[in-house]
């Protein structure tokens, strides 16, 4: 990510991201010469002031400073930087320093005499052949990176000018569209990942074969609480939005006391770094199809969560799918976390409308506190066998007992939740 002071962008008609042309020739250049400084760097396992003071070189030669910073900016981002040895430091510091006192006496101001002694102590020596404060910043050592080409670091760059603004954004305006559908579902993926607060339409599509849905996201400035990381997760979100093949975003950025608009679509040349899907799962969600797979042997997670008809135009994307072996029967869960109040009240009043849905409902307790769950509880009695609270990210037992519970009190309806979008 870039910080607020590396944005380069121009306040006219709006917020416009200053993008660099990945393929121009110097821009190129000295790219490569930024990148092949980090690679030697991580050879010679390079002290940080000093790959600081190798770089600033460049950075200070550089045409844009600002531009330079910020291509630096996001190589160290993908630096990780150690202790010389894995040591508790502090610990051993404070043991040399006190066997250091302890010899002073009996060296008669012999400074060999004392240095002998100080040897003498257990693990003195090698402690003192290597740098005693070896846990301080400057002296970590850069002990790996990950490697990209320089147009990669370019593209990046362009990607992060619109993320570094995004930051700052209110309420997001985007449509998408694609032929492929499992590209729409891999989106709606990511904005479940992110916990992004979002409404999903569909719309009519310009291209034949298309589908194509608008949704309005809100922004960190529409968040009353850690706006913040709101805003770092809206922020994650956006390489995913730029790999459809069709897709516009409309913002309202407020920076510096000023408000003005940030609009930018597939037009703008902007190439998405997010390739591997499976390489942005968080963990949580890693784990859990982990262990449920391993632990409940009569459920199975389906791999495509289909769009469910939310009524009008509106689209529910659930979290998580499904599907009972014994017969077939697929029951989908929607997560609601601590941003989430005014799209959980929507979705009870859904339900209640649509008591047919196969949905699921979980409350993250940062949302609904024993209080506040008493008074969904009185105030959604129907909907009792359906909903659920859990801390952060449900448990595999918990979620079984939830199928298990509805599947059983379900069981002798016919109908099914069968509107989804035919794709």
């Amino acid at each position: 990510m870039l910080t607020r002071e590396l944005l380069r962008f121009q306040r006219r008609s709006g917020f416009r991201p200053a993008f660099v042309d990945p393929a121009e020739p110097k821009l190129v250049e000295f790219a490569s010469e930024l990148l092949a400084a980090y690679e030697g760097a991580v050879g010679s396992r390079m002290r940080r002031a000093e790959q600081e003071e190798l770089v600033d070189v460049l950075l200070k030669g550089a045409r844009d400073p600002k531009l330079a910073a910020g291509l630096n900016k996001l190589i160290l981002d993908r630096c990780s930087f150690d202790p010389v040895r894995s040591v508790d430091y502090p610990a051993e510091r404070r043991r040399l320093f006190e066997a250091a006192a302890a010899a002073l006496p009996g060296a008669g101001g012999s400074i060999e005499a004392y240095r002998e002694a100080l040897l003498a102590r257990e693990g003195a020596g090698e402690f003192m052949a290597s740098d005693i404060y070896g846990d301080l910043p400057d002296n970590e050592r850069l002990t790996g990176w990950r490697p990209l080409y320089p147009a990669e670091l370019l593209h990046r760059y362009n990607i992060a000018l619109v993320q570094g603004l995004l930051v700052y954004a209110d309420d997001l305006e985007v449509t998408a569209a694609d032929s492929n559908p499992a590209e729409l579902r891999r989106l709606f993926k990511y904005l479940r990942f992110f916990r992004l607060l979002a409404e999903i339409r569909r719309l009519k599509p310009k291209g034949k074969g298309k589908v194509a849905v608008g949704m309005k996201i809100s922004g960190p400035f529409s968040i009353f609480a850690n706006t913040r990381k709101y805003a770092l997760q809206l922020a994650a979100f956006f390489p995913a939005l730029v790999n459809l093949e069709s897709w516009s975003l409309s913002a309202e950025i407020r920076l510096d006391g000023r408000a003005g608009a940030l609009k930018l679509d597939q037009g703008c040349g902007l190439v998405s770094h997010y390739r591997n899907f499976s390489s942005y799962v968080p963990e949580e969600i890693r784990m859990f199809h982990k262990l449920f797979r391993e632990q409940v042997s009569d459920w199975k997670i389906v791999g495509e969560s289909p769009f469910l008809d939310g009524g009008g135009q509106e689209i529910v994307f659930p979290d998580l799918s499904f599907r009972r072996e014994a017969d077939g029967r697929t029951i989908h869960l929607e997560l609601f976390h601590r941003w989430h109040r005014g799209q959980l009240d929507r979705r009870l009043a859904l339900l209640e409308q649509k008591p047919d849905m196969q949905l699921l409902v979980g409350v993250d307790r940062a949302l609904a506190d024993d209080a506040a769950w008493k008074v969904l509880e009185t105030d959604h009695p129907a909907l009792a066998g359906r909903l659920f609270r859990f801390r952060d990210f449900p448990g595999v037992d918990r979620v079984r007992r939830v199928l298990d519970a509805f599947a059983e009190t379900n069981s002798g309806e016919k109908k099914r939740c069968r509107k989804s979008m035919r794709t």
